[in-house]
């Protein structure tokens, strides 16, 4: 499933010389800097897939993070103790 389709699109890149009066009219000057239109290839978004990138730019929840980390790490340290006790119960066992 594609993101996007690779198209050729105008941007507005800074000059040194003033350009043509249609240039102008199509990229207007900012204080003394000249832009002028330059074609160029860029890789345009699906409307489709604003969600998926919302969703990967959106601010980092710590609260929400650490909840994770908390239970993951608990649950870790929970079967190391209950693999320990069944490593002990088993140990009983084999010496008799």
């Amino acid at each position: 499933m594609s993101a996007g389709i690779v198209a050729n699109v105008l941007v507005c890149a800074p000059v040194a010389v003033a350009p043509t009066q249609v240039q102008q009219q199509i990229c207007p000057k900012i204080g003394s800097q000249f832009y002028q239109p330059r074609q160029t290839q860029a890789y345009l978004l699906d409307t489709s897939q604003q969600n998926n990138f919302e969703a990967a730019v959106a601010q980092f929840d710590y609260a929400y993070a650490s909840g994770i980390w908390a239970m993951s790490f608990s649950t870790v340290v929970s079967l190391y103790f209950v693999s320990h006790g069944i490593g002990l119960v088993l140990g009983i066992i084999r010496r008799g």
